[in-house]
C-alpha cells in the first residue's frame, strides 16, 4: 500500500543540488533557534524565512567552494583537456572526400 499523503519527489532536472546542504543547515539552525529560551519581546523567525536563508547559505557555500585553488586548478585542467569542435578545422577532410 502506498502512502496517499506522501508527495511525489520532483524529477532530477528540477531538484536543487544544494537541497541536502540547505536541509542540514536548516535542521541545525532550527534546533538552536526554536529550542533556545527567548525574551518575550524577541520574536522567533518564520520557519519558511529561515528555510529561504538556509538555501541562500547553501548556494553561497557552493559558489565559494568553486573558487578554491584546488577546484580552480581542476576546472582549468578539464577545460584544457576538452576538445572544442568549433576550433577543429575539418575542411581538409571534406576536400579528400570530394576528390575520391
Amino acid at each position: 500500500m502506498s502512502n496517499p499523503e506522501k508527495k511525489p519527489s520532483p524529477p532530477e532536472a528540477l531538484r536543487d543540488p544544494n537541497l541536502e546542504l540547505a536541509r542540514e543547515i536548516f535542521i541545525g539552525m532550527a534546533c538552536r533557534i526554536y529550542s533556545a529560551p527567548s525574551n518575550p519581546e524577541q520574536k522567533k523567525p518564520d520557519p519558511k524565512a529561515l528555510a529561504t536563508m538556509c538555501f541562500r547559505l547553501a548556494e553561497a557555500f557552493d559558489a565559494a567552494s568553486r573558487e578554491t585553488p584546488k577546484v580552480k586548478a581542476a576546472l582549468e585542467a578539464a577545460s584544457k583537456a576538452d576538445v572544442k569542435l568549433a576550433d577543429v578545422d575539418l575542411s581538409g577532410m571534406f576536400e579528400t572526400l570530394k576528390k575520391g
